[in-house]
């Protein structure tokens, strides 16, 4: 009797480990059946670099008019370029700026002019004495007015576009005794590149 027990107990143990088992097996299952593996050997890499434009080149020679007298005039050339280096092709702004203005209209007569001529200038007119806020003849100003007559200008990769500043000192046919001793100084500054596709 003691044997038949012996072998009852050993049976159930064998049973609910087996069970046991069982259970461990179908929830490995379970877990297995909706786990997936995923391989990154071939995934798709993306770079993108931006174009980097190469700074426009402003050249151009002083223009200088020493002891002018009325009806005195001169020309100077200068050139915007954008390099073959460039990656792209680009706009520009050009400024007159007027640094020191001792030109005044006390006979009523505007007797400087400024006329720049080049693409995109085709629209601008002469710039003349009286919008250069002159004085009434007792100090020399320092006018800081600033004139922009190029807009949005575009320069293709390895182009070059030529400008000519002409200044006048104007023969009014009167005594100009007034503007005797003055100076007038500005300079053309290159501005506000942008690059364009």
């Amino acid at each position: 009797m003691e044997n038949n027990s012996n072998s009852n107990g050993n049976t159930i143990l064998l049973t609910v480990i087996g069970v046991a088992t069982l259970l461990v097996a179908l929830v490995g299952a379970t877990f297995a059946y909706f786990t997936a593996t995923v391989s990154n050997s071939q995934a798709q890499s993306v770079t993108l670099t931006t174009a980097s434009p190469v700074s426009l080149v402003y050249t151009g020679s002083p223009l200088s008019l020493p002891n002018a007298i009325p009806g005195a005039t001169d020309s100077a050339q200068f050139t915007v370029t954008n390099p073959s280096s460039s990656t792209v092709s680009q706009t520009y702004d050009l400024t007159l700026i007027i640094d020191k203005n001792g030109f005044n209209t006390t006979d009523g007569e505007d007797q400087l002019e400024i006329t720049i001529t080049g693409r995109g200038t085709e629209n601008q007119p002469s710039i003349s004495g009286s919008p250069f806020n002159v004085t009434d003849g007792t100090d020399e100003a320092k006018a800081t007015t600033q004139y922009k007559f190029v807009d949005d200008q575009l320069i293709a990769i390895n182009e070059t576009q030529t400008y000519t500043f002409t200044i006048n000192f104007k023969e009014t046919g009167s005594p100009q005794d007034n503007n005797q001793g003055k100076t007038f100084k500005a300079h053309v500054e290159i501005s506000d590149p942008k690059s364009v596709q």
